[in-house]
């Protein structure tokens, strides 16, 4: 339950910050998408605190829409978006297998939430709110520019 804490307040602490920063100016498909990822950094934090009152059909609800995400995140990313101030290494352009694959991760894992949610099995959602928060910062540590 720490390493759940810590992981949280990481994304509560660090990502509003680099997000305001980041959102100043962008427009088009990569305003888009900073404010999808804003919309999903919101979810996590809204199921963190339904886990602790066991809101299970709020999780299911925010789950499915951090899945569907994840489903066309790289449709977000076409070639030439990667222009200040968007903050999408070129990694994901050089690599993109990869990213739709940690995309998927993400999905997966998300998905993994909803069936523990629907199942009401307290465990297996925090243990799927941490899959879902490492596929996170897992793709950001290999697909988005410090």
């Amino acid at each position: 339950m720490q390493k759940l804490r810590v992981i949280v307040c990481f994304i509560v602490l660090a990502v509003p910050i680099t997000l305001a920063l980041a959102h100043s100016g962008a427009t088009g498909i990569v305003k888009e998408r900073m404010d999808m990822f804003k919309k999903n950094q919101d979810n996590l934090k809204a199921i963190k605190s339904h886990i602790g009152s066991e809101d299970y059909e709020s999780i299911v609800k925010l789950a499915d829409e951090i899945r569907d995400w994840a489903v066309k995140m790289p449709e977000y990313f076409p070639e030439g978006s990667n222009e200040k101030p968007s903050e999408a290494s070129p990694a994901i352009w050089t690599d993109f297998d990869g990213f739709k694959n940690a995309a998927m991760k993400n999905e997966t894992a998300a998905k993994q939430l909803i069936a523990a949610a629907k199942a009401e099995d307290q465990k297996a959602v925090v243990d799927g709110f941490k899959a879902v928060a490492a596929s996170c910062k897992s793709c950001h540590q290999s697909y988005k520019l410090d």
